[in-house]
């Protein structure tokens, strides 16, 4: 009689060859995730920095956080100011989390951010005295190239390539 399954060792192979297989792609898939957060994350700077331009084209001055929330210990008061401040704009609750910084993902605060904006004063020409003065910069080194910084034109720059 002949008989048509599998042996043993042609199933052993099988899985070893998987396996050797799922070993190469496992990394490259990581690598990739990695470069796809860094994607959003720069997406979501420039959805803040529209935000932030579109404000003071209509405010004619930048969003200016009160002295008690600003100096307040508690962090939430701050990004729910600026995220009210800016969801008309386009900027929501989600736009100011980089998906790497797990630590805001994960906070149990109603508000967090990611990125933290400058403080200027009320002038409408502040923002854009200095080329170089950052409008944005992330929280923490998430990404190669250390935190991101938004400038005033829109550009983003790892803050090793700035400083």
């Amino acid at each position: 009689m002949n008989s048509r399954g599998f042996t043993l060792l042609e199933l052993l192979m099988s899985i070893v060859v998987i396996a050797i297989l799922a070993g190469i792609g496992i990394p490259s898939y990581s690598s990739y995730r990695r470069r796809a957060e860094k994607a959003v994350c720069l997406s979501q700077m420039r959805v803040i920095h529209v935000a932030l331009d579109t404000y003071l084209a209509d405010n004619r001055q930048w969003p200016q956080i009160p002295g008690d929330i600003f100096f307040s210990d508690d962090e939430s008061l701050f990004w729910e100011w600026w995220i009210k401040a800016l969801a008309p704009y386009g900027a929501s609750q989600q736009t100011w989390l980089c998906p790497s910084d797990k630590l805001q993902r994960e906070s149990k605060d109603k508000y967090s951010g990611s990125y933290m904006p400058a403080k200027f004063d009320s002038h409408h020409f502040t923002p854009y005295r200095w080329a170089g003065q950052p409008w944005l910069m992330e929280r923490g080194k998430l990404h190669p190239g250390g935190a991101h910084i938004m400038l005033p034109d829109g550009s983003i720059h790892g803050s090793e390539d700035v400083f």
